[in-house]
């Protein structure tokens, strides 16, 4: 990789962790409505500890043919998973380290952890394991994408 590509990689990797952190702890503005109750009562109400609820939620919500807005789940859901694609294809590309998938994997959750944490402690969100789950889906499908693009590369460097 050249030195200039790999500039370029950074600077696209600084500016999509300032969107990730924007979209995840800044443009949600719930803090604003639920700041008089307190952290214990907005953690009760703003965190899904059970796998899979909320994602089946939408998912009856998309296949009952009654609602009006079927848009607002599939949003939820397509965001959720995209979300950390860029991840995918940005760390092991800059940091050799995350080549691997157990290392990858682990510096993923420790990424959502702190995000999903602070969303609840700053009140910017809610803590939900299904945003984890298709958060860590989204950037294991692209980890792979990018294993398979690199392995091509190589096998074609030394044909």
């Amino acid at each position: 990789m050249s030195k200039s590509f790999k500039t370029l990689l950074w600077a696209i990797f600084i500016i999509y962790l300032f969107v990730l952190l924007f979209v995840t702890l800044i443009y949600n503005r719930a803090a604003m409505v639920y700041s008089d109750i307190s952290m214990w009562q907005y953690a009760r109400r703003f965190s899904n500890l059970i796998p899979f609820k909320t994602i089946s939620m939408y998912l009856d919500w998309i296949s009952d043919g009654d609602r009006s807005n079927n848009s607002i789940p599939l949003i939820n859901l397509g965001v959720n998973i995209i979300l950390l694609v860029p991840l995918g294809y940005l760390l092991p590309s800059l940091i050799k380290i995350f080549r691997n998938l157990f290392a990858y994997f682990g510096g993923c959750i420790v990424l959502l952890a702190m995000i999903e944490f602070i969303q609840l402690l700053t009140r910017r969100g809610s803590f939900d394991i299904d945003d984890f789950i298709l958060n860590i889906f989204g950037a294991i499908v692209a980890f792979f994408i990018w294993k398979l693009s690199t392995s091509k590369n190589v096998k074609s460097e030394k044909s």
